[in-house]
């Protein structure tokens, strides 16, 4: 989402190919912590491994805490690559949408 000069939210698509990382904030981090409940941060880290891009325990906890390492980062905020939120979603059997309530899914291209 753009937020344009005249204080209107703008919706842009673009394909997902075209994009590297997204913003990750605490609403993701509540998202991934709801999504993983019980499961251990390690038995995630190997389902991820499985699914053919491993994302380590550490990873995790910083994606679950990105408040205090945007303070260790001296950022703004916390950006997550693409391809982490798609084994993330792949993993948890949801689409994007599941972590970006905005997000909208076309598979039409023209």
């Amino acid at each position: 989402m753009v937020t344009s000069s005249n204080s209107k939210n703008e919706m842009v698509t673009i394909d997902i190919d075209h994009i590297y990382s997204l913003k990750w904030t605490s609403q993701q981090a509540l998202t991934l912590q709801a999504l993983r409940g019980e499961m251990s941060r390690r038995y995630l880290s190997e389902v991820t491994e499985n699914l053919g891009h491993k994302i380590t325990h550490q990873y995790i906890q910083q994606l679950e805490h990105p408040h205090i390492f945007v303070k260790r980062l001296k950022s703004d905020n916390l950006t997550v690559s693409v391809e982490v939120v798609q084994v993330l979603c792949k993993a948890f059997k949801v689409d994007i949408s599941a972590f970006f309530n905005s997000a909208k899914i076309f598979n039409n291209y023209m």
